[in-house]
């Protein structure tokens, strides 16, 4: 017996150590990797593009959003003391429910990984994590339905630059200047996916794995 577990003992190293690899890159792709990719499209640059002679230039600008790059450049801009946080309130209060809920399942999805991190390097349990891998995946599902009732309102205009600035010419020239044309979730959301779609397939093909290997143990009845 002892024989057989010396045996098992490197594979269920081997499990662990895969597990809590893919599990530690789950906030690493959360904070680095591009979690949403957008275009900003103005008309007023596309006009004088064409003035130009450049009958190539759209006027669309693209460009990504990740967890870092938020705390660095755009926290500080916070901070400043010159953004309205009041008036940031109510131009966003019809997606705002939405977005509690992106961040809200976001967050989870980052704590439900480093649970499954700790307990795949003091644990050799299978089962466990792959139902926690579970619920990490439908945090993931749920964050992509989250973001689709934000992405809508930014797209059809409900929510747009302009209402930051209010009523009149000058918000006139900001919804010509910038409006936004794809809003849409990128690599860092894809990769948190597939991460825990690579946990429950791991940890379900250990179990799998294991079930065969104790019925080809279990002794048979001779009739």
């Amino acid at each position: 017996m002892k024989k057989q577990q010396g045996i098992n003992r490197p594979k269920s190293i081997l499990y662990r150590v895969v597990m809590a690899i893919m599990a530690a890159c789950v906030p690493i792709a959360a904070y680095f990797c591009d979690l949403i990719y957008y275009v900003m499209k103005s008309d007023l640059l596309a006009a004088l593009a064409k003035l130009q002679g450049n009958t190539q230039d759209t006027g669309e600008t693209e460009d990504w959003l990740s967890l870092h790059k938020v705390v660095t450049d755009f926290l500080p801009f916070l901070k400043g003391g010159t953004f309205d946080g009041a008036k940031l309130q109510n131009v966003i209060a019809p997606i705002r429910g939405a977005l509690i809920a992106f961040a809200v399942l976001f967050v989870l999805a980052v704590v439900i990984a480093v649970v499954i991190f700790f307990f795949s390097c003091f644990s050799r349990g299978k089962l466990v994590p792959l139902c926690i891998a579970g619920g990490g995946l439908l945090s993931m599902i749920g964050m992509r339905i989250a973001f689709s009732y934000v992405a809508g309102p930014l797209l059809d205009g409900t929510v747009s630059l302009s209402n930051l600035i209010g009523s009149g010419l000058l918000s006139s020239l900001i919804s010509m200047v910038a409006t936004l044309s794809i809003f849409q979730l990128s690599t860092g959301y894809f990769l948190m996916l597939f991460l825990y779609i690579g946990m429950i397939m791991w940890a379900g093909a250990n179990l799998l794995v294991d079930a065969g290997e104790k019925a080809q143990k279990k002794p048979q009845k001779v009739y």
